[in-house]
């Protein structure tokens, strides 16, 4: 007995309705006229202005300093350092620096541009891999089955809907640091395996350039490389699946591939897997990144899970959005992109860093399938459809449209900003202040800091060596590392790892445990202290422009507002030359 659809559609032209069937119900919709292009067009453009605001965010991170600083050095004596030459805990250590091409960019934003250029970087790169998601999802969306405009518009609007969304989430991954170029070489990717998937082989080509290029931009690249092995796996096994597997099984997989697509992939994969290698520091740094991705950093707040209520509400709506539209569409699945989008959503759940490459993915691959579970409950919007097909309706929600993107192009210009496309520092977040004071009363040596301002010292002290900064293992044994975040938390410590003996000055936040209990350490006085941040030195008499304050010196008012990112190169840069 033949299967009996579970959705029909009578088109009667005469009395200008649609009548659809499921089940025993008939829903009615009245298209007095289609979608209106301005409409669609005034909504596409309401969430681009949404993007742009979102990836225009101008606050700096804790580590930005330093990528500007090290490209910035890079370019100049055209010389990679290799060993440790900031600080003071770990001088003449091994440096691997897996970041030269994402710093060296930075360099250049910087030095054309000043914090501008910065900021118009990272907010060109996040919408780059945004619409090249967004065009991934709309092109599947309109293909094969749908042969009719409209369907294709609908379902393309679904994915600019569901991108308004994902994009508050892929946002948070985008400051102005190295991971942007992991983001964006993943939607690459994406895209190129999507064009091997359709037959495009010569594409196949691109995948080794694109990896050997970003193993010298981030360390993002080992989740390329999972993305690749998944891509040509999940195709094997799905089309051992169009032989083996049960009817059912088989009906939702997408077993339509371009001849020979499993040996162009395999092919990809060992040519990628010796991209690899092409770097300064050969088979050592993968060998080193591998062991690095397996160290965790419950202390660093971007590895810890992402847990409701912890202003990540964009993922889990992500997540669970994604996770209904591949159920419950009938669309075939193909399978590496499945497995990709649940991989990621699997890291995501185990570390917050991952949370805008899941929703990367998600955008790429969940909306066309949204689209047709959607479609599955025309009843359920049917009103909604018919109001909107009224001229009436649609002048009026484009008016609506209108005001929306302007408020937003108003808001990305300048109310949270006191200075409009430039990146800048918050005060109450950073030392700049207590910076400022270390500068004009000429204090230098050996700085005892705290690990989230370590990147900003070197830039700003040039005189001065840290004791840790945001590069973390890439240039300072864990013994450093463990003995620092001890004492941070005032917890006993290797003294051979830190041996505070050799510290000159410190700068570290005003209500750590650590720096109260340094503070009343013999030896130690405190010289300036705002409500950020609390300066002390070991040895007054070694600063003579010290002499004759009345310490500590209390900075009020100081930690309000914003500071802008300096547009000058930092003066180490002066004595490297």
């Amino acid at each position: 007995m033949p299967a009996t659809p579970r959705f029909t559609a009578w088109r009667f032209v005469g009395e200008q309705k649609t009548f659809f069937a499921a089940g025993s119900r008939y829903f009615s919709t009245v298209p007095s006229a289609p979608t209106h292009p301005v409409l669609r067009r005034a909504f596409i453009f309401c969430v681009l202005c949404f993007a742009v605001f979102r990836f225009s965010d101008h606050t700096v991170d804790t580590d930005l300093w330093g990528h500007v600083l090290f490209g910035q050095e890079l370019l100049q004596t055209r010389h990679l350092e290799r060993t440790e030459p900031y600080s003071w805990t770990a001088p003449g250590h091994r440096w691997i620096n897996h970041e030269i091409i994402a710093e060296a960019a930075l360099g250049l934003a910087h030095r054309a541009l000043g914090g501008t250029g910065l900021l118009l970087l990272k907010t060109a790169a996040g919408l780059l891999a945004f619409l090249i998601a967004i065009a991934m999802a709309a092109e599947r969306s309109g293909s094969a089955a749908q042969s009719s405009d409209e369907p294709r518009r609908r379902s393309g609007t679904v994915a600019w809907a569901f991108g308004a969304l994902a994009v508050v989430e892929i946002s948070y991954g985008f400051a102005a640091r190295p991971q942007i170029f992991t983001a964006l070489a993943l939607v690459m990717e994406f895209w190129l395996l999507r064009q091997i998937h359709a037959g495009h082989r010569r594409w196949a080509f691109a995948l080794p350039l694109l990896f050997g290029l970003w193993i010298n931009t981030h360390g993002g690249v080992l989740a390329g490389m999972m993305v690749l092995f998944v891509a040509a796996a999940g195709t094997t096994a799905q089309m051992a699946a169009g032989k083996i597997a049960p009817r059912l099984l088989r009906t939702r997989l997408a077993l339509e591939t371009a001849p020979g697509t499993t040996l162009w992939l395999w092919l990809s994969f060992a040519a990628s897997a010796l991209a690899l290698l092409a770097n300064p520091y050969g088979v050592e740094l993968v060998r080193w990144l591998v062991g690095s991705v397996q160290w965790l950093r419950p202390e660093i707040g971007e590895w810890n899970p992402a847990r409701l209520g912890s202003g990540h509400t964009a993922f889990f709506l992500c997540a669970a959005i994604a996770a209904a539209g591949f159920l419950c569409s009938r669309r075939p699945i193909a399978l590496w992109e499945l497995v990709c989008t649940g991989a990621f959503g699997f890291m995501a759940f185990r570390s917050l860093r991952h949370t805008p490459l899941f929703c990367l993915a998600a955008l790429a691959f969940a909306p066309p399938h949204l689209a047709d579970a959607l479609g599955r409950f025309p009843g359920s919007f049917a009103r909604w459809a018919g109001l909107c097909r009224r001229p009436s309706a649609q002048k009026v929600l484009t008016a609506l449209l209108v005001l929306v993107f302007s408020g937003i192009l108003f808001a990305t210009f300048a109310p949270h900003k006191e200075r409009a496309w430039t990146m800048e520092i918050s005060r109450q977040q950073y030392p700049v202040a207590a910076v400022e004071f270390i500068k004009q009363r000429s204090l230098h040596g050996n700085l005892l800091v705290f690990f989230d301002w370590g990147e900003q010292c070197l830039w700003e002290l040039p005189d001065s060596r840290v004791s840790i900064d945001g590069r973390l293992d890439t240039c300072y044994p864990r013994e450093v590392i463990a003995a620092q975040l001890k004492f941070y938390n005032a917890e006993p410590f290797d003294p051979a790892a830190l041996d505070l003996n050799q510290a000159d000055f410190a700068l570290l936040p005003s209500d750590m445990a650590s720096a109260v209990q340094l503070a009343q350490r013999g030896g130690w006085q405190a010289v300036y202290f705002d409500e950020r941040a609390l300066v002390l030195v070991k040895n007054v008499g070694q600063f003579p422009k010290l002499s004759g304050l009345k310490l500590p010196v209390q900075g009020v008012g100081m930690t309000n507002g914003w500071a802008p990112f300096p547009d000058q190169p930092s003066l180490r840069l002066s004595a490297a030359k």
